[in-house]
């Protein structure tokens, strides 16, 4: 007896069974083709039951004891728990659940692949993670690709792995990992097991060719040697966290300016516009993650209030990007961050100024700004991951510049200089579509910038320019951590906790009251660097 349906039908089980065989001894066929169904398949008294799905068919539903599925070019969503004797997977789709609840199918026969999909879906996690199950009692053959949904899973190192597949015999079947499979900062790969075990697992780590020896010592080029267990291969992490990283760590550097990074050299203009660009790198977790990145950034600012000592008083705004490419050096997936910011700010200098030499003397300045930021990261065959971040950020600087030499028409300068500010976060958390969830780690707390800075300036006819290069070396340290936590686990960009810098430039006034400068710096430590340029124009009234 044959039951088929066809032609884009659509067949659901008042009773929640589509078929339900309860004679005994029976031979059916049941077959369909481009059309619908939901309902469960129900054999009970051992007759031969074969189901046959083709050319865009699909059943939701549990089958039990059926004798064999076959599946071209078709779907089966299961909903339950199934046993089969006989499976073959030809470029369908077999989903073993919705992810609400764990399913186990278990094969009684031989599983034949043609390049059909098989969706799991597991706890990311250690080797007793709770998944979907495929068990097949007899061989496989053929291949198929396998699809990874991960339930809430944090990740982490596994050993033996989490087995997703177990075969009772030859297993000759080839199985494949279709897309990724993350989570919290892991990365998890497909691995048959070793010698006489056939089972598939998904394990932290990356597959390995086995050695030939190990395979077979008798090789002609086999030395006899013990193997030994070798040691643990360290777990894959996945790119996606050096991207966040790259984003925390931009955007705590975006709008970070002092007194000349507005002014450039003293006594500059009471309106200015500076922007920055620069390029950096550094890696992170033991150096696994291969980050680089650029930023750019706009400033402008005016004097509100200024007096002819060249104390002032002024507001500033400020708008900039960033973009970096995070590399998994074992696997070459990338991932990458991009930010976008503004910030409003103010800002106040006072000057001691020397009454006979305006560019020498004493100045204390100060700022405050309000930032946010809008963040993305896309990994490779993930969905997109978008954030917001908002942050506050003060400093206050002093320097004394003396003079140090120079003919009357100018004079050469140097300025010891100081630099203490603070930066606050308001609290970052971010849940991934796989459910991982992402938060800053000690991102708050104050850095500093400690220096010396030596100028010159020169006036070149009769008044009409004053030209004003310069050459600073700072050491900078910061006690913020430019780190985030992946579920339970922190991820460390690695980026030292000091480091120092090199900057050179000049600033031409004209008498009209109109500046221009550009500088270049540099910015070096152990496993980070980052070179920077900058240019920028002033107007004095």
């Amino acid at each position: 007896m044959v039951f088929t349906v066809q032609g884009n039908s659509e067949l659901i089980g008042g009773d929640g069974n589509l078929l339900s065989v309860e004679a005994p001894d029976a031979t059916i066929g049941f077959n369909v083709d481009d059309s619908r169904l939901s309902g469960n398949i129900i054999n009970t008294v051992g007759s031969t039951l074969d189901v046959n799905l083709s050319n865009r068919a699909s059943i939701t539903g549990a089958m039990t004891e059926v004798t064999s599925v076959t599946l071209d070019s078709a779907t089966w969503n299961m909903t339950g728990n199934s046993t089969v004797g006989a499976l073959g997977l030809g470029n369908g789709t077999l989903s073993l659940g919705d992810g609400s609840a764990f399913h186990t199918l278990n094969v009684a026969g031989n599983f034949t692949g043609a390049d059909g999909t098989i969706l799991f879906n597991t706890v990311l996690a250690g080797d007793d993670a709770a998944t979907d199950k495929l068990i097949i009692g007899g061989d496989t053959s053929g291949s198929a690709n396998v699809r990874v949904n991960n339930v809430g899973g944090a990740g982490a190192q596994t050993s033996q792995g989490i087995q997703l597949i177990q075969v009772g015999g030859a297993s000759n079947g080839q199985f494949n990992l279709a897309g990724r499979a993350v989570g919290g900062q892991y990365e998890y790969f497909l691995h048959k097991g070793t010698g006489a075990d056939g089972n598939w697992y998904l394990r932290s780590v990356l597959p390995t060719m086995p050695d030939p020896c190990v395979v077979d010592p008798s090789l002609p080029e086999c030395t006899p040697v013990d193997p030994g267990p070798g040691p643990d291969p360290d777990p894959v992490l996945r790119p996606e966290p050096g991207a966040y990283l790259a984003n925390l760590q931009a955007a705590q550097n975006m709008f970070r300016v002092g007194y000349h990074d507005r002014h450039a050299g003293q006594n500059a203009g009471r309106a200015w516009a500076r922007v920055d660009g620069s390029r950096n790198g550094f890696d992170a977790i033991s150096q696994q993650l291969d980050i680089r990145g650029n930023s750019q950034a706009l400033t402008v600012g005016a004097d509100v209030w200024r007096h002819e000592s060249g104390s002032s008083a002024g507001v500033m705004l400020s708008t900039g990007n960033a973009s970096s490419t995070s590399t998994n050096q074992l696997t070459g997936y990338y991932a990458r961050g991009k930010v976008k910011g503004e910030a409003l700010g103010v800002y106040g200098t006072w000057r001691g100024g020397n009454g006979a030499d305006p560019y020498a003397g004493f100045y204390v300045d100060g700022s405050l700004q309000r930032a946010q930021f809008r963040n993305r990261v896309e990994g490779i065959g993930l969905a997109d991951e978008r954030y917001d971040s908002r942050a506050w950020q003060g400093a206050i600087e002093t320097g004394y510049a003396f003079r140090v030499g120079g003919a009357s028409n100018g004079g050469i300068y140097l300025e010891p200089q100081l630099q203490v500010g603070y930066n606050r976060w308001d609290g970052n958390r971010h849940t991934e579509v796989n459910g991982t969830v992402v938060t800053t780690e000690d991102a708050d707390g104050m850095f500093g910038r400690a220096g010396v800075r030596l100028s010159g300036v020169t006036r070149w006819g009769n008044g009409a320019a004053d030209v004003q290069p310069y050459l600073a070396a700072h050491w900078l340290h910061t006690r913020a951590e430019s780190k985030i936590r992946m579920d339970d686990e922190a991820v460390d960009a690695r980026i030292p906790r000091s480091r120092g810098e090199f900057s050179a430039g000049a600033l031409v006034k004209f008498g009209n009251g109109i500046g221009a400068w550009g500088g270049l710096s540099l910015q070096r430590a152990s496993g980070y660097h980052q070179n920077a340029a900058q240019v920028g124009v002033s107007y004095n009234w």
